[in-house]
């Protein structure tokens, strides 16, 4: 099965995704955003109906995340 992989990088207060097969990228300002961001950037850029609209969305962090609790 085919993925769309993210490679995900913070770049000062932003988050940025990019996709390199087929290329595409999303910024958001948080962690938590970053998910519906990706999803609405792979709606946008494919038809309705094309396959790599069922694939699976991969995010690779180039970093590992520090989340807070509170």
């Amino acid at each position: 099965m085919q993925t769309l992989q993210f490679h995900v990088e913070q770049d000062g207060e932003w988050f940025v995704a990019t996709c390199h097969e087929p290329e595409m990228a999303t910024q958001a300002e948080s962690l938590d955003t970053l998910p519906a961001m990706i999803r609405d950037l792979v709606r946008c850029r494919f038809e309705e109906g094309a396959p790599q609209l069922r694939w699976p969305i991969r995010m690779h962090f180039a970093q590992d995340p520090v989340l807070a609790a509170a």
